[in-house]
């Protein structure tokens, strides 16, 4: 494709350290077929292992196409390896172009050349999405292909079925960010406003507050599994509770979907708010550090020790709230328990949150 005029498609890579598996990624990339103009930027976080002179080969190769920009995650203070790579897609992104834009990680690749035009296509015939999904193919590093499974699967997700937001956040459906393609909203820089919190899942909530999803039942992008990735870093209640208080987290970032949030049934933060009324959740310094960048009673007590007779009142409250909700969900169609549930989610988020 001839690359002349201004990229419709933005592609963006982050890389870090990872010469020996980025050529799998950008190779996977540039064999889609696409038939507008695109753009692969490769935003490169301090690679000492000559990850920065390869995308240079690459921009060689590739002139007009591939754009390498450098990224210091060092920056933003980092307390995770999330916060890390947050900084650098809101560094990859604010060199991008496109109307619509994709992300894709250096260690993951697409399985099939047509994958993006298909996206596109989608979405362009349907104005009012601001998003195409597919669904993700999960494989163990060094494993077949064959041996992978793919997600999310919910009876909703059909072939060109249209979802909103309600349908996505309460049904828990929304796969991993790479597998959206996005329209680019160009009212505002979620870059500029998230910062190191622009992480995958934000990226994708931010953008579904401009309109709904078309789904395709394809799974063509490629997360492969490693023993020290982000996802199997944390373990045991400290990943119990990282998971569980992501939704109060997501609620404060993009406050429009607050009711949706407080909806979930949220297992692992019942689990643990459980088991903090007795025992101490053990965290690590940088897990504290992370939390003290949200404001709330839920984050404030993770970070303060866990300590206090008053504090511990709260959360028996909340525990009883939550179970409450958990009945009259189950009876849910009476017009009087949707106004029950209403009220009881918004005490609820008080009593997280306020």
């Amino acid at each position: 494709m001839n690359n002349e005029s201004s990229p419709v498609l933005s592609i963006l890579v982050i890389s870090h350290n990872q010469r020996e598996l980025l050529p799998r990624c950008l190779d996977s990339v540039l064999r889609q077929k696409l038939t507008v103009p695109y753009e692969v930027i490769v935003s490169d976080d301090r690679s000492t292992d000559g990850t920065w002179e390869l995308i240079q080969d690459y921009e060689k190769r590739y002139p007009g196409i591939v754009k390498g920009v450098k990224c210091n995650s060092d920056l933003c203070n980092p307390a995770t390896r999330s916060e890390r790579c947050g900084w650098n897609k809101a560094n990859v992104y604010k060199h991008s172009q496109g109307d619509y834009f994709v992300n894709i990680d250096a260690d993951d690749y697409l399985k099939s050349d047509d994958i993006y035009q298909h996206q596109l296509d989608l979405l362009v015939a349907n104005p009012s999405c601001s998003m195409c999904q597919q669904r993700i193919l999960q494989v163990d590093d060094g494993a077949p292909l064959e041996s992978g499974h793919a997600w999310p699967v919910h009876p909703k997700l059909i072939d060109k079925a249209i979802l909103t937001p309600s349908n996505i956040i309460r049904n828990e459906i929304c796969g991993l960010n790479p597998t959206y393609m996005i329209r680019r909203h160009r009212e505002e820089n979620p870059a500029e406003k998230y910062g190191k919190l622009y992480d995958d899942t934000v990226i994708s909530l931010y953008h579904l507050q401009f309109g709904n999803v078309i789904f395709t039942d394809r799974a063509d992008y490629v997360w492969v599994q490693y023993s020290n990735s982000i996802s199997n870093s944390d373990k045991g209640d400290e990943r119990q509770l990282l998971y569980g208080l992501l939704p109060y987290q997501h609620a404060l970032l993009i406050p429009k979907f607050t009711y949706y949030f407080m909806s979930l049934a949220n297992l692992p933060m019942l689990h643990i708010l459980k088991k903090s009324l007795f025992h101490k959740i053990e965290l690590k310094p940088s897990t504290i550090q992370h939390l003290k960048l949200f404001n709330g009673f839920i984050f404030q007590y993770y970070t303060n020790g866990q300590k206090g007779l008053m504090s511990k009142i709260r959360i028996a409250r909340i525990l009883i709230l939550y179970k409450q909700i958990s009945h009259e969900n189950k009876k849910i169609g009476k017009a009087r328990n949707i106004q029950y549930l209403i009220k009881a989610r918004k005490k609820l988020y008080r009593l997280l949150i306020g």
